[in-house]
C-alpha cells in the first residue's frame, strides 16, 4: 500500500512567512490543533502548535510563523510513492509527504495507515469466508498438531455428514485420505489421486511455511472431471475450426496459411480471386507453386516475421505480412497478410491519415487557445492601497495549489485576478478554463461541468461531451458567480472537490483529475449560508483564500491610470486621434461613485471616444450629464440661461414623477396651473 493511498487529502497549510495573526484566524476556522508549515517553494519546514497561543498570545503578533513554528527532521519526511511499511520503521507518529523534488503534498499518521491495514485484514478475512462458502472444493485448514481450525461446508458435507470438523483432527477423518505422514511434513505441494465413497477425487495439500516454521497445512479435495472436460475441450475446438474456416472463406482481405514445410493448407477466396485462381484447388499445393516471388516457405525455415513487405504479384506491387505460428519453440505453420493489393492504396492511406493528423492538431491547438488565460498581474492597474494588498494576496496564492474564493461587485475585475493567479502558478501551460455559474441554465449546468456519455438523455450528441473539469485537468478551473450555483450542484461541487473525481451523466466510471479552482461572486456569500442558499461545507472548500477585489469607488486614484490604459486600447480599435483627457473630465469621474466599477468606467471611456469629434482630449462634456453635471466649464453661459435649463429640467422631471398630472406637478412646484402652462409652452414641452 502506497503513502499516496492513504495521506490525508487537502491539508490545509500556514507558509512560513505568514503572520501570526493569519495563522491563528486559519487555526480558528478550521479547529485544527497544529497546521503544517511550508515554505515559498512549497517544501515543508516545520509544524506549528495551537499551544503555541495559550502560552502569550500578544507577544505573537507581527511575528512570522517560521519564528515560532517547531522545525522538523528528516525522519520526518516520506514520499508519496513510497510503501506504507517505511513509516514502522519509524520513532515517529506524523509525518509529512512529498512528491520526487521534496514539495509538500499532505501529512500522514500512523494510526491512520494502522486503521486502514486493520480494515483491509477484515475484508480480506470477509473475502476468504465467502470463497470458502461459495467453494465447491472441499478445503480443510489444519495447524501444526494436525488439527482442523477451518473447513468449509462442502467438506464437513463430504467428510462429516454435515456435521463441523473444527478441533477434529485428522486422526478423525476417513483413512481413505492417507494424510498422517504429512502432519510435520515440510514438503511442498502434493497432488493425487484417490477414491472416496466409491468416487474418485483429487487431493491437493499444500504445506503453509512462514519465515521457515512449518505452520501447518491446506487441504483441498474436489471430484475429477477429466473424461469430460477432455470431451468439452474437442468440441470448442472443432467449434473454433469451423469458425476460422468460416471467416476465410469470407474475408475479404488476401489470407493465406502454409505448413511448416511450405504447403498451403488454407487460403482466402479474396486472395485466390486476386491471384486469378477461383476455379482451382490450391491447398495442398506448395506454396511457391500458388503465389509468384513468395517468401512463405523460407519464413517457415527462418522463424523470423516479414512485415509490411513489397512483394510483385501480377506486374504489381502489393504489400504483405508473414507471421510464423510457434509452438514449443519449433514453427508450425506460417500465416499471410495482404495489407494492399496495390500500392495505390497505401498512398491512398497515408493520405487520409496525414489529413486526419492535420484536423487533429488543428482542434487541439483551438481547443489550447480556446481555454487560455489572457492576462497577467502586469494587466491589472492600479496603486491604491486596497488595490495593492489585494495583489499581495493573490501572488501569495499563485504559488499554492489551493482553492482560491474572490470576492467583490460587479465590474472590479474579478476574473482579471483569475487570469493573473493561473499565470503565475505552477499550472500555467495548462488548460484555464472559464464557467459563469449564472449564465448557464441550472438544469445544463451539470453537463456542462462534467459532461455526459452518448444517448445519455433526449439530444446529447453523438460521441457524447467532455465536461469542463475534464477539459481543466491538470489545470485551473475558473467558476465566475458562483453564488448562482443551485443547491444540487453545490453538493456534486463538494464531492469533485473532495473526491478528485467526475462522472459524466449516464456513466458509472469515475474519471481522477487534478483541477485547482478559483471562485468567484459578488454575492454576500455568508448572509447566503445563513438563509440557507449557499452549503456552508462548500464555502469551507473554496474559502482557503480569499481575495477581495475593492470597488472603484474606494480606490478612486486609480481612475486615471485605468482611464489612460482604456483609451490607449480604445484608440487603436477605432483608429481614431485620441491625445488623452483633461483633468477637469477626471475630476468629474472622481467625483462619481460608480455602481458599475471598472467595466462602467471603460463603457464611459468608450462612449467619450465615438462622440468627441472634432475635439482630440475628452472633456466633461464628452462625458454623461450625471457625471459631467449640467453644464460644461469650457462652455461660458449667462445666468438666465442656466437658470432656464435648470427649470426646464425640473419641469420635465416632475412631470414623469407625477405620471404627467398637471394640477400635483403645478402644487409640487409651488406655481399655478396658468404658471405651469406658460412655462410648458415657453419650453416646447409636449404632454
Amino acid at each position: 500500500m502506497l503513502i499516496k493511498d492513504v495521506m490525508m487529502k487537502n491539508p490545509m497549510v500556514i507558509h512560513e512567512n505568514d503572520l501570526m495573526e493569519v495563522a491563528l484566524q486559519v487555526m480558528k476556522t478550521y479547529s485544527v490543533d497544529s497546521f503544517p508549515v511550508i515554505d515559498q517553494s512549497s517544501r515543508p519546514t516545520g509544524i506549528l502548535m495551537r499551544s503555541v497561543f495559550d502560552v502569550n498570545e500578544a507577544n505573537l503578533w507581527g511575528k512570522k510563523t517560521k519564528e515560532v513554528m517547531r522545525p522538523i527532521d528528516h525522519m520526518s519526511i516520506v514520499k508519496e510513492f513510497e510503501e506504507t511499511d517505511v513509516l514502522f520503521n519509524r520513532p515517529k507518529e506524523l509525518f509529512f509527504v512529498v512528491d520526487e523534488v521534496g514539495r509538500f503534498k499532505s501529512i500522514i499518521r500512523k494510526r491512520h495507515v494502522m486503521k486502514r491495514l486493520y480494515e483491509k485484514h477484515r475484508v480480506c478475512q470477509q473475502y476468504l469466508e465467502d470463497l470458502l462458502v461459495s467453494s465447491d472444493v472441499a478445503v480443510l485448514m489444519t495447524g501444526r498438531s494436525g488439527m482442523i481450525i477451518k473447513s468449509n461446508a462442502k467438506a464437513e458435507s463430504l467428510l462429516n455428514e454435515g456435521k463441523s470438523l473444527i478441533q477434529k483432527t485428522i486422526h478423525d477423518l476417513p483413512d481413505d485420505l492417507k494424510l498422517e505422514h504429512h502432519i510435520d511434513s515440510e514438503v511442498g505441494e502434493s497432488q493425487q489421486i484417490i477414491i472416496l465413497n466409491d468416487s474418485k477425487y483429487k487431493l491437493i495439500q499444500y504445506p503453509v511455511i512462514r519465515e521457515g516454521h512449518y505452520l501447518g497445512k491446506i487441504i483441498m479435495i474436489s471430484e475429477t472431471y477429466d473424461h469430460d472436460f477432455i470431451e468439452n475441450q474437442l468440441s470448442v475446438q472443432k467449434s473454433e475450426n469451423r469458425i476460422l474456416k468460416t471467416i476465410f472463406e469470407i474475408a475479404y482481405d488476401g489470407l493465406i496459411v502454409t505448413d511448416a514445410d511450405g504447403y498451403v493448407t488454407m487460403i482466402s477466396n479474396a486472395y485466390k480471386k486476386f491471384l486469378k485462381l477461383d476455379n482451382e484447388d490450391v491447398v495442398g499445393k506448395h506454396v511457391t507453386e500458388v503465389i509468384e516471388n513468395t517468401r512463405m516457405h523460407l519464413v517457415a525455415k527462418t522463424g523470423v516475421p516479414e512485415i509490411g513487405d513489397l512483394q510483385r504479384i501480377n506486374d504489381s506491387y502489393i504489400v504483405a505480412s508473414r507471421i510464423p505460428v510457434l509452438e514449443d519453440g519449433k514453427v508450425t505453420h506460417v500465416v499471410g497478410k495482404v495489407m494492399f493489393r496495390n500500392i495505390g492504396e497505401l498512398d491512398d492511406l497515408y493520405t487520409k491519415i496525414n489529413k486526419i493528423e492535420e484536423q487533429l492538431e488543428n482542434y487541439k491547438n483551438e481547443l489550447t487557445q480556446a481555454n487560455r488565460s489572457k492576462y497577467s498581474f502586469n494587466s491589472i492597474v492600479g496603486q491604491s492601497p486596497l488595490i495593492k494588498q489585494a495583489i499581495s494576496m493573490a501572488k501569495k496564492s499563485a504559488y499554492t495549489n489551493s482553492n482560491v474564493l474572490i470576492l467583490g461587485e460587479s465590474g472590479t475585475g474579478k476574473e482579471l485576478f483569475a487570469h493573473a493567479i493561473h499565470n503565475s502558478s505552477a499550472r500555467r501551460s495548462k488548460p484555464f478554463v472559464k464557467v459563469n455559474c449564472a449564465a448557464i441554465p441550472a438544469e445544463l449546468l451539470e453537463s456542462e461541468l462534467f459532461g455526459y456519455e452518448e444517448g445519455a438523455f433526449t439530444g446529447a450528441k453523438k460521441g457524447g461531451k467532455m465536461g469542463k473539469f475534464e477539459v481543466a485537468d491538470q489545470g485551473t478551473i475558473f467558476l465566475d458567480e458562483i453564488g448562482d450555483m443551485p443547491l444540487n450542484m453545490q453538493a456534486k461541487l463538494l464531492r469533485v472537490i473532495q473526491e478528485r473525481e467526475v462522472e459524466k451523466i449516464g456513466s458509472n466510471q469515475v474519471k481522477r483529475i487534478d483541477v485547482r479552482i478559483i471562485a468567484a461572486t459578488n454575492r454576500d456569500i455568508e448572509s447566503m449560508i445563513q438563509e440557507k442558499r449557499f452549503r456552508l461545507d462548500l464555502y469551507y472548500r473554496l474559502n482557503v483564500v480569499t481575495i477581495e477585489v475593492p470597488p472603484l469607488r474606494d480606490r478612486k486614484e486609480d481612475i486615471s491610470g485605468l482611464a489612460e490604459v482604456f483609451i490607449d486600447k480604445l484608440r487603436a480599435r477605432y483608429l481614431k486621434k485620441v491625445e488623452g483627457i483633461s483633468d477637469v473630465a477626471i475630476e468629474k469621474l472622481s467625483r462619481y461613485q460608480w455602481p458599475g466599477n471598472i467595466r462602467e468606467l471603460e463603457n464611459i471611456i468608450e462612449r467619450a471616444i465615438n462622440i468627441m469629434e472634432p475635439d482630440t482630449v475628452i472633456k466633461p462634456k464628452h462625458l454623461p450629464v450625471d457625471i459631467a453635471g449640467t453644464y460644461d466649464l469650457d462652455e461660458v453661459k449667462t445666468l438666465r440661461q442656466i437658470v432656464e435649463e435648470t427649470e426646464k429640467k425640473a419641469i420635465l422631471n416632475c412631470l414623469e414623477f407625477m405620471n404627467h398630472n398637471k394640477s400635483k406637478v403645478a402644487k409640487t412646484l409651488g406655481i399655478s396651473r396658468t404658471a405651469l402652462y406658460e412655462k410648458l409652452e415657453k419650453y416646447n414641452i409636449e404632454l
